[in-house]
């Protein structure tokens, strides 16, 4: 018990010195920018938001409307509400639709049931419509860092929209097209991760699946976009595959029931050998996504931080403002730089015990350049922004790292 409590108050310590040095150098992220010059698009693909509406009437194509609305209304859902932001996002896209054609740019408009490879090569701007997920899907299939992207946010009132443009735009989207032909915008660089599995054919090159398929919508396709897929009789396949998709936020590795313990190993960087380690998964993460996925894994909680203080230092009394105050700051200290070329890795849940002890080589949250991991896994997936995945088992390796040219090129605008 004496150890576990100076274990704990070491942590403390840790935790507090890192935010007296952290708070006076607060993360902006997005600083990467160029001086921009006049651009005005000849051809813009749209990529629109699958509303939940859209999404649930797809299910159902063979109801009439009224036997629709009860069926949703049956399973808890709201029909109206689910309808009224449908029509937000169509509101939206319909204005940029008008837009375009005023100023006889070209466009096409897709989503993620049609979307393919041949529609970014034929644009010189993306432009997504809806929120951080369609921004991603647009994202991951820009496969070079010359091709800008922006997003217009179709619902500011529920959505967030932290890769969109301010809420502004999305009422006035003939500003956004004065703006860049005025040169009146930054460009900002943001850094991707790229992908290359290796091991057996038969393992590295099944197909890839889209996270939204295992809704199993009536009539559609499955999710093959640019997926090098091979049949297994071609012997001029190779052992190592590299994805054709570019990750912005981060890439997660895990067994795909929640409930199963992950098996991994993960070599950092130049290091020689692997370490193994038990967990719920491994959280890969750029600058762009430490804000997202990766801080909710690594976030405290002000209970978390009051319970560390408590043990640490139990006669110091704090009160609840201050422990919120140290919990905010801890965890907005854990985003990093858009533009920084590491990445960052956690292991989320990492099971630690006497026969699972923590490598003293090893951190379960770490910056790196390069990092290598094995599968031990049985029924697992390596998904890129939560949408691509890709099927990763026992003896398959992945390499994920970060290149100049794979950078994002997304257009900021004043807000």
């Amino acid at each position: 018990m004496t150890i576990f409590v100076s274990n704990i108050r070491r942590e403390a310590a840790r935790i507090l010195f890192n935010l007296r040095t952290s708070t006076n150098n607060s993360i902006k992220l997005s600083i990467m920018r160029h001086q921009s010059t006049s651009f005005l698009p000849k051809r813009v693909l749209i990529v629109t938001k699958v509303s939940r509406f859209k999404f649930e009437r797809l299910r159902e194509p063979d109801i009439d409307e009224s036997l629709f609305k009860i069926r949703l209304l049956e399973r808890g859902s709201n029909y109206d509400s689910m309808l009224a932001n449908h029509e937000k996002n169509k509101i939206v896209e319909r204005k940029l639709v008008d837009t375009l054609e005023k100023r006889n740019i070209e466009y096409k408009i897709t989503n993620r049931f049609t979307i393919e490879q041949a529609h970014f090569d034929w644009a010189d701007l993306i432009i997504a419509v809806g929120g951080d997920g369609t921004f991603l899907l647009g994202a991951n299939l820009i496969i070079d860092n010359k091709k800008p992207i922006l997003g217009i946010n179709s619902d500011p009132d529920s959505s967030e929209g932290y890769l969109m443009l301010d809420r502004r735009y999305t009422d006035d989207i003939p500003k956004i097209f004065e703006l860049m032909n005025a040169g009146d915008y930054e460009v900002v660089m943001r850094t991707r991760i790229r992908v290359t599995i290796q091991g057996e054919k038969n393992q590295i090159w099944q197909p890839t699946f889209h996270m939204h398929e295992k809704n199993h919508i009536v009539g559609q396709s499955n999710y093959q976009v640019n997926s090098n897929k091979v049949s297994d009789s071609d012997s001029q396949v190779s052992d190592q595959r590299k994805l054709p998709w570019l990750a912005l936020n981060e890439v997660f590795i895990g067994e795909a029931l929640s409930a199963k313990t992950s098996l991994l190993e993960i070599r950092i960087d130049d290091e020689e050998n692997y370490h193994k380690f038990k967990s719920s998964g491994l959280c890969v993460s750029t600058g762009t996504g430490s804000s997202a996925w990766y801080k909710a894994i690594n976030s405290l909680t002000p209970q978390t931080v009051k319970e560390i203080l408590n043990v640490a230092s139990p006669t110091s009394k704090y009160t609840d403002k201050e422990i919120d105050k140290i919990s905010n700051d801890y965890n907005n200290s854990l985003q990093f730089l858009s533009d920084d070329v590491r990445m960052s890795y956690a292991i989320r849940d990492i099971i630690l015990n006497d026969i699972w002890p923590l490598p003293k080589t090893m951190k379960p949250r770490a910056f790196c350049n390069r990092l290598t991991i094995r599968s031990h896994c049985y029924d697992a997936g390596l998904v890129l922004d939560g949408g691509i995945g890709v099927p990763f088992n026992i003896g398959s390796i992945a390499i994920l790292e970060t290149h100049p040219d794979d950078a994002l090129r997304t257009i900021k605008l004043p807000n």
